[in-house]
């Protein structure tokens, strides 16, 4: 069960990751911005975690 909740945080930071990628590059760019913001903070948020994930995985 442990394996399963660290792939899921994995998955998660991945998304989070991509999220703030994403914002790097530029694609910042009206209602799609607002978009991708509202889903990162949303992955970001379904973390139980009161620490960022990059912790836990020693990233």
């Amino acid at each position: 069960m442990r394996n399963v909740n660290l792939n899921i945080l994995k998955f998660l930071e991945s998304i989070n990751n991509f999220c703030l990628s994403l914002a790097h590059i530029g694609l910042e760019v009206s209602y799609q911005s607002s978009v991708i913001s509202h889903q990162c903070q949303l992955f970001s948020s379904l973390s139980p975690l009161p620490f960022p994930l990059s912790h836990l995985l020693g990233s």
